[in-house]
């Protein structure tokens, strides 16, 4: 059963006019769907990750400055105790001079 056709007759238009929309209607209903290439797949998910990279860097920046989400830790007083280095390498820093081979053999003992 065939629908039946559109009653064009009150918009008052003229036979080469209502032509001219029919065809302009068909042809907008012809239009085939774009070819989607691999490129474009691609950028098609190039809104949804950033937008999952925003959500995933406000969450890693809210947990870390919440000030409750770290537990407070005294500041190192040197450079020697901020690299957490073993005493006798701190001291070699400290008086600015090159380890010996006495020194060496001391930081091997327990």
């Amino acid at each position: 059963m065939e629908p039946d056709p559109i009653d064009l007759g009150p918009l008052g238009l003229n036979d080469l006019r209502r032509e001219r929309m029919v065809r302009a209607v068909l042809a907008r209903a012809r239009v085939a769907p774009p070819v989607r290439t691999p490129l474009g797949v691609l950028a098609g998910w190039a809104r949804p990750t950033l937008a999952a990279a925003a959500v995933v860097a406000a969450v890693s920046i809210g947990t870390l400055a919440w000030p409750g989400a770290r537990q407070p830790q005294p500041a190192p007083l040197t450079i020697a105790d901020g690299l957490r280095l073993p005493e006798p390498a701190a001291d070699w820093i400290a008086e600015n001079r090159s380890p010996t081979e006495a020194d060496l053999l001391e930081s091997w003992d327990p």
